[in-house]
């Protein structure tokens, strides 16, 4: 499917407004791209624990949209990245000749002159067919050992010439989904789940992505596993993926939810509590999810938790002690932590 990529090249002082006129043209999305750094506040309100950094601001701006090609003779969606069909707005975003829509812009910025004085911006356009880049990830996705006996390998290659008899061979398509094992913070919570899982274990994961913790711990021996994302691609996901690796169906459940607003509605689809959670997600959420996960939990059960940068590891530790869980393990790869904590009485 083809996309028209439009760059408005501006400044700082001016980005705003015609962020407002693209609105009057029916443009639902749109990225700026510059060098003002984030206040205190706004960093805070990011779910990231990686410290911005813009680089010198040099006063420069840049708006960034998509809008569909005309003509278009393949209809299946891949997503660009931008609101104007992520969000549901593409039937709202302009479908027309990018000179036509250019000129448009261009004219209401005019006008505005009367009112504001705005610099006339440059505005380009280019022609992208997502058949191009959709996959490109795929080049960098191989298979590899997580331990020295665990390979993780994409669905559509094979597995490695070096592979032994009794390694444990996890075939995983990320597609729109994170976790391809290959990331540290996944490697932390995986190696903390081979080490915790018996044939008993039953594990709920919380924010599964490609379900790839669950599935490896199921291939490990785990008896049972509950996945929950607030994203229904990696819920479908990781159903695709437990099925690719030949876990049976009544082993894995996996269902969209968001169990920082609804855990209520989360404990009563899961319909009890597990020996095992897992998060790899980042700092902040974690934090705020150790108020809620231990309510699914086991006494004496554990909370193994990952994608947190070294410098956010205090936060997520007293976070933890704060909710009665004991830190048993603080393991480290790189730059990120992964704690393993052990549920306490209230």
């Amino acid at each position: 499917m083809e996309w028209i990529r439009y760059d408005i090249h501006t400044n700082t002082k001016d980005a705003g407004v015609i962020g407002d006129i693209l609105a009057e043209c029916n443009i639902a999305g749109y990225e700026i791209s510059d060098h003002v750094p984030l206040s205190k506040k706004d960093e805070q309100r990011m779910y990231t624990g990686i410290p911005a950094d813009p680089g010198p601001d040099d006063g420069s701006s840049v708006l960034t949209f998509y809008t569909e090609a005309p003509n278009n003779s393949k209809k299946e969606f891949f997503s660009t990245g931008s609101s104007l069909r992520d969000d549901g707005m593409a039937d709202t975003s302009p479908i027309c000749e990018p000179e036509e829509l250019i000129a448009s812009i261009l004219e209401k910025i005019k006008n505005m002159q009367a009112y504001y004085p705005l610099q006339i911006p440059k505005i380009s356009y280019c022609i992208q067919d997502d058949s191009l880049w959709k996959n490109k990830w795929k080049e960098n996705f191989k298979a590899f050992y997580v331990t020295d006996n665990i390979i993780v390998k994409p669905s559509w290659e094979e597995a490695p010439k070096d592979t032994k008899p009794n390694d444990i061979i996890i075939d995983i398509d990320p597609g729109s989904a994170f976790g391809t094992g290959t990331h540290e913070t996944t490697k932390l919570c995986l190696l903390s789940l081979r080490k915790y899982i018996t044939p008993e274990t039953t594990i709920i994961d919380a924010g599964c992505g490609s379900g790839i913790l669950a599935i490896t711990a199921l291939l490990c021996g785990a008896k049972s596993a509950f996945c929950i994302d607030i994203d229904p691609a990696a819920v479908s996901g990781t159903m695709e993926n437990a099925s690719r690796n030949h876990i049976d169906s009544s082993r894995i459940t996996a269902v969209h939810a968001d169990i920082l607003k609804n855990s209520r509605h989360v404990r009563r689809e899961c319909g009890g509590t597990f020996q095992i959670a897992v998060a790899n997600i980042l700092a902040d959420v974690i934090v705020k999810l150790s108020d809620y996960i231990g309510d699914f939990i086991d006494k004496d059960g554990i909370f193994i938790s990952s994608g947190i940068l070294d410098e956010k590891a205090a936060e997520v530790e007293q976070a933890l002690l704060k909710n009665h869980f004991t830190i048993i393990e603080r393991n480290t790869l790189g730059e990120w932590v992964s704690f393993v904590a052990k549920k306490g009485n209230a």
